[in-house]
Order: C-alpha cells, then sequence, then structure tokens
C-alpha cells in the first residue's frame, strides 16, 4: 500500500525522491541523438570477451584494489577479490593477487573441456546435472 502512494508530481520532486545525497546531480532529459545513440553512445562498446571485459573491471582498474566494507554484511573486501570468489579461484583472497589474466582464461578453458568432455560422455544432461558437476568441482 504504501509503493501505491504517489506524492509526487513534478521532474524537480522525482528528482529529489532518488536523490540520497542533496545536490549531488539532477535528472536532466538528452537530446534525440542520446536517445538514437543508445547506451554505447554514452559508455563505449562492449569487450567482446566477457572473461577480458570482466577482468579489466575488476582486477585492472585502478581502484581494483581500494578496499571498501559492504552495505549489507559489513564485509571488508576489494573488486580484485570479489572478482577470485565468483570465479572460484582455488585459494580465494590469497591467491588473488597473483593469478593473471592467462591463468583465470587457462583454468576457464579447462573447465569448458571437462564440462565437454560429461556433456559428450552423457552425463550431463539436464542443468540440474550441470549445476551438481560445477559444485563437484569446487
Amino acid at each position: 500500500k504504501e509503493l501505491k502512494k504517489n506524492t509526487v508530481t513534478t521532474t524537480r520532486e522525482y528528482n529529489e525522491k532518488y536523490v540520497q545525497v542533496a545536490g549531488c546531480f539532477n535528472l536532466s532529459y538528452g537530446s534525440l541523438d542520446s536517445f538514437y545513440g543508445g547506451l554505447e553512445s554514452q559508455v563505449g562498446a562492449p569487450l567482446p570477451h566477457f572473461l577480458r571485459a570482466v577482468h579489466q573491471e575488476h582486477c585492472d582498474a585502478t581502484e581494483s584494489d581500494k578496499k571498501f566494507t559492504t552495505g549489507n554484511y559489513g564485509i571488508t573486501t576489494t573488486s580484485r577479490t570479489e572478482f577470485a570468489f565468483a570465479f572460484g579461484l582455488p585459494g580465494g583472497a590469497a591467491a588473488a593477487e597473483s593469478t593473471s589474466l592467462e591463468d583465470y582464461e587457462s583454468m576457464a578453458r579447462e573447465f569448458s573441456a571437462a564440462v565437454a568432455d560429461e556433456a559428450e560422455d552423457e552425463k550431463i544432461t539436464t542443468k540440474k546435472d550441470f549445476v551438481e558437476f560445477c559444485e563437484q568441482q569446487l
């Protein structure tokens, strides 16, 4: 019921509703060129290699090793460490600093080959089989 109550009537009020820090930013309409240019015109084309792109964002950026504390669990971590955990890197945070993109790519190729072998042997035929296989790899 609370969400249905909409007391906002102007664009200025909408702006103020979503600003967490007063005076931080103002919403504005862009041009038609901006609209038709899409997100790519604003931030650039995506990198075609997913693993490389995510690695670059988390491990090669200027703030990759800058510590931050999560708002939900209060854990202090870095982008590099989060990437290592999301990837399932053996050794976790301790191994994150010394693991190169080439190491990650090699692990991904090995994993893909193992999945292909299991699928060929018809051991992976459903999503459940795949999930179980992934859990065994950890």
